[in-house]
């Protein structure tokens, strides 16, 4: 089932949380190629699956198993989320998601929209927590996700290099 939601960010300025379509691929693929290129938000590097390679996962997605979002302004992507419940019975109860915004969007308010669509889809599902990951190094992104009630559970100290200095990959999870 297609989602379309309306979000004012904190400038009042509106913007649209919607399900990914066929059609969004390139936009998501160089999204995520952008961040990724900054080397200090999220694990990919550059490498990500070509724009065919995403098309066809946008094409055969199981609603109640994945969820893909786009927020757009003004007809322009800048952010995407991806969502994924555990496919066993031991882990049905979970969804693990990550996120990534354009730089001229972020702290804006513009992640929060992404968020409440993504667990409202969860919550339809039966989801009882909801989980993700986040370098140490990105305070900014601990204290979104903390405001929006997601608690720190774990850490793997040193996971991950970021700028030359070992950091801690760290688990965050909300209970619904």
């Amino acid at each position: 089932m297609p989602i379309k939601s309306l979000y004012m960010d904190k400038s009042g300025m509106p913007y649209v949380v919607r399900s990914a379509y066929p059609d969004d691929a390139d936009d998501i693929v160089s999204l995520i190629r952008t961040v990724g290129r900054e080397e200090v938000y999220i694990a990919n590097e550059e490498d990500y699956y070509s724009a065919e390679q995403q098309r066809r996962i946008l094409t055969q997605l199981n609603d109640s198993v994945q969820l893909v979002l786009v927020a757009e302004s003004q007809g322009q992507v800048f952010g995407t989320l991806e969502a994924v419940r555990g496919t066993f019975r031991k882990n049905r109860h979970v969804v693990t998601f990550g996120m990534a915004l354009s730089e001229a969007f972020r702290g804006q308010g513009r992640g929060a929209g992404l968020i409440a669509t993504m667990e409202e889809w969860a919550a339809r599902g039966a989801v009882q927590k909801i989980a993700l990951s986040v370098f140490e190094s990105n305070e900014r992104a601990i204290r979104f996700y903390e405001h929006h009630g997601y608690h720190k559970e774990a850490a793997r100290p040193g996971q991950f290099v970021i700028q030359g200095r070992m950091v801690a990959e760290v688990f965050m999870a909300k209970y619904l």
